[in-house]
């Protein structure tokens, strides 16, 4: 038999109104990924035929950014659907006068959605996944020409401090909606961390508006049964009761093991999924920081073509480029095998493969797929490749920068200041 520790109480019916359409919608939007994809791609086909052209067809789908055109068509689905389930359980449950044995249950799925997705962002910030240091081009690229989702990325990934105790925080939120106890104050700690990632979101045009505002939607809806306890606690100043929630009790045994067994278990479990995000993002960051053999920023000094002759001899006294081909300026071998190849016209990002046995670079050029197949020498400070690109035989003669020399990277922490120091 299950029995509430209070008393049913009768609630208003504009919060039983709103209690019904945010369960399903929270509900919904979280576990939308539960849903056939090509059931998705029907509705969002529809909703974007209704709402922006008749012709309406998906361009993108979300990879890479949740603000797509696809994420607020599907939406305005899920909005549509809740409002439908909200007036039907309204119709059907309209005798009810209160949602305490509902409201556990509708709470608990979403504690733990919000727990898993705090560790998840937060494990990649206490390990180096989300944010890292400013990459070479980076450093080099002018301050007017960064995206404002670039300049966020380069201001959380400088100071590695501040990201682990953003992290830190993300993770002590979820850890705290794990339990009973101190599921609120978990919500309190998510809705502070949360104001502040949803804020960056949306002032720096970072791509993930929808989703962080859900979490922070999702948060403030599990604190809404203690915000009268909230508000006579902080604002009024008034003494408070303990909490009057509904938690189901068990008396027969076998019922009540199980139901603490199940809790149990979700608990490890989303203990699990934190350690298992944690220990794959440690893991990655160490191929993603690796630096190949020819890291650094490099400035072209001589770009020439060579005959296939003058290739095999090489010379230094080479014949005009087969193809009309701009020197590039400047090579950032960054890490984890990124190349940026700067030049006056555009800035070319591609993967580099090396190979340390026979001193060979391999990368795609452009975006008609050249490539370049280039053994490299290195002398000092001096970069020297030979090979192709695309059916161009060339010799390009690279003086590596120093990378220490930015006030960026070199100023360091200090603890005694006797004047500002802000350029």
């Amino acid at each position: 038999m299950q029995q509430p520790l209070n008393s049913p109480s009768t609630w208003p019916v504009i919060n039983r109104i709103l209690f019904r359409f945010f369960s399903i919608y929270l509900l919904l939007y979280h576990f939308a990924g539960y849903i056939p994809q090509t059931w998705w791609d029907d509705a969002v086909t529809r909703a974007g035929r209704l709402l922006l052209r008749k012709d309406y067809n998906i361009e993108a789908w979300p990879s890479g950014s949740g603000d797509t055109t696809f994420n607020y068509l599907q939406l305005f689905c899920l909005l549509l659907i809740a409002l439908t389930g909200c007036l039907l359980w309204s119709v059907i449950d309209r005798k009810r006068k209160n949602y305490d044995k509902v409201q556990y249950w509708v709470m608990v799925p979403l504690c733990y959605t919000l727990a898993m997705a705090m560790f998840k962002y937060g494990m990649a910030k206490v390990f180096p996944g989300q944010f890292s240091e400013p990459s070479l081009y980076k450093l080099d690229q002018p301050l007017g020409e960064s995206s404002p989702m670039g300049l966020a990325w380069a201001f959380m990934g400088y100071s590695r401090g501040y990201t682990i105790f953003s992290g830190i925080a993300e993770c002590l939120g979820g850890f705290l909606l794990l339990f009973r106890p101190t599921r609120l104050l978990g919500a309190l700690v998510c809705i502070a961390v949360l104001t502040n990632v949803v804020a960056l979101n949306f002032c720096y045009d970072i791509c993930v508006k929808l989703y962080s505002g859900h979490l922070l939607l999702t948060a403030l809806f599990l604190i809404m049964p203690d915000i009268k306890r909230l508000t006579s606690f902080l604002v009024l100043q008034r003494a408070v009761p303990a909490t009057t929630r509904y938690y189901p009790v068990f008396t027969i045994r076998w019922k009540r093991y199980v139901f603490n067994g199940i809790r149990y278990l979700a608990v490890v479990w989303v203990l699990w999924f934190a350690f298992r995000t944690g220990s794959y993002v440690h893991h990655s960051a160490k191929k993603r920081y690796a630096q190949g053999p020819v890291y650094g920023t490099y400035e072209v000094t001589n770009f020439s073509a060579l005959s296939a002759n003058e290739l095999m001899m090489d010379t230094r006294n080479p014949p005009l480029l087969k193809k009309k081909r701009l020197p590039w300026e400047t090579l950032y071998f960054e890490k984890s095998d990124r190349l940026v190849i700067n030049d006056k016209q555009e800035t070319i990002t591609t993967t580099v493969e090396s190979d340390t046995i026979t001193h060979t670079l391999k990368w795609i050029t452009n975006s008609a797929g050249d490539s370049a197949h280039l053994h490299y020498t290195i002398s000092g400070d001096t970069l020297t490749l030979l090979g192709t690109i695309s059916k161009d035989s060339v010799r390009i003669n690279l003086r590596k920068k120093d990378t220490n020399r930015y006030l960026l990277m070199n100023r360091g922490f200090h603890w005694v200041n006797e004047a500002s120091f802000n350029k």
